[in-house]
């Protein structure tokens, strides 16, 4: 439909319609000042009658929320007997546009933004809130670098009416939730969409797509996409990591909206749960009898013993390598490092072949290697096998796909 210019210098609500921005799929996009004011808005008017429904579900929606990094609705008003929504105008530009111009952002520039869309989703989500059609055109970002989220078109609310029929799916099919197929839709479903926009952000491609609509609706149900690392080998792992627990199959296995920020600050590590569990770790108490004569034997034994520890781990207490010139080198004792493989798109039984051909059929998959050397792995499903490697520079946790 071709835009209705006609509405220029019209009034609505107050807001002068001064400029024509363009069209999505239920309205017009106008630019209006106010005349009194001069604020400046966005005024949506409807263009398609059979969307009335959602326009004031949206309009209800948005009604409900105030949020800095949201765009705040001023009014609901009409134009000609078109429902009109008159919202917050934002300077700045869509992250769609930001990520065009870059290629790709930097890590920086992609933390920051993806915070402030955490901070976003937590709100609307502890609100009772799905937006359902989180994407980089519904993304804007303004001059002093504050993001505003846009467009509630088919968000849904706690009293939001039935508006899809029954086995339909909405939303952009590259940042739709494999739940979201079958017509099932949480706040699971916006962190999906969370962490296709980080993908874009980092690598400048989307993690899924395909011009076939059944290949591309496979990729997303699989969670078969390309590593981030590999596009852009200077994601830091805390984003890539975000990445894939963001995309996975399992909505369970995705991480709240408001755990995100604290997740990019403080990044899964095993050594910072060891201590955490550590810290809340106490023995009961003892009560001792500072009178008692068997207090003193155990105080000399204790002291002892610690002392006999300190000794034995000494330097000059290792045992040597050679013991005589003449004598075969012992090899010192083989440490190992633990591994931890998560499998990310399995909802299905799985086994772990290990190198010496033992098989793990259960996870959590726990590998012992050499540290600093390539592990070669193989994950086995109903006798297909696929063969990876854990790159000597992963620690903790090794995350893959399996390409069923």
């Amino acid at each position: 439909m071709s835009p209705t210019h006609s509405f220029l210098n019209r009034t609505v609500a107050g807001y002068r319609l001064t400029e024509y921005v363009g069209a999505g799929g239920m309205g017009e996009v106008f630019k209006g000042t106010h005349r009194e004011t001069g604020r400046q808005a966005a005024v949506k008017v409807l263009y398609r009658p059979e969307f009335a429904a959602r326009f004031r579900n949206e309009a209800l929606v948005q009604a409900s929320i105030s949020h800095p990094n949201i765009a705040a609705l001023y009014d609901f008003s009409s134009l000609d007997d078109r429902p009109a929504l008159v919202i917050e105008w934002i300077n700045g530009l869509s992250l769609e546009m930001l990520i065009q111009r870059k290629g790709r952002l930097s890590n920086e520039e992609a933390t920051r933004i993806i915070k402030q869309i955490a901070n976003a989703m937590a709100y609307l989500h502890q609100m009772g809130i799905v937006h359902r059609d989180l994407k980089p055109s519904n993304v804007q970002i303004q001059p002093n670098g504050q993001v505003k989220l846009v467009d509630f078109g088919i968000a849904k609310g706690q009293y939001s009416p039935q508006l899809t029929k029954v086995g339909y799916a909405v939303g952009t099919t590259e940042f739709m939730a494999p739940e979201q197929f079958r017509a099932q839709v949480d706040s699971k479903s916006d962190i999906w969409a969370l962490g296709v926009m980080l993908y874009e952000m980092t690598t400048g491609h989307l993690p899924f797509n395909s011009t076939n609509p059944l290949l591309l609706r496979q990729q997303i149900e699989r969670a078969q996409f390309t590593s981030a690392q590999l596009l852009n080998p200077t994601v830091s792992p805390a984003l890539s990591n975000l990445i894939c627990q963001c995309l996975s199959v399992n909505s369970a296995r995705r991480p709240a909206a408001n755990s995100i920020e604290s997740l990019l600050e403080h990044p899964i590590q095993s050594g910072f749960i060891i201590e955490k569990a550590l810290a809340q770790f106490s023995l009961p108490p003892v009560e001792w009898s500072f009178s008692s004569q068997s207090f003193r034997y155990w105080l000399v034994a204790i002291v002892a013993g610690i002392g006999l520890l300190i000794w034995l781990n000494s330097p000059q207490n290792e045992p040597a390598l050679i013991n005589h010139p003449t004598d075969t080198p012992v090899k010192p004792p083989v440490r190992y490092e633990q591994v931890k493989v998560e499998v990310l798109n399995a909802d299905y039984e799985l086994e772990l072949v290990l190198p010496d051909g033992s098989v793990q059929s259960q996870e959590p998959f726990v590998v012992n290697r050499t540290p600093g050397q390539p592990t070669p792995i193989t994950i086995r499903y109903r006798g297909v096998e696929q063969q990876y490697t854990i790159p000597p520079q992963v620690k903790d946790i090794y995350q893959c796909y399996f390409d069923r």
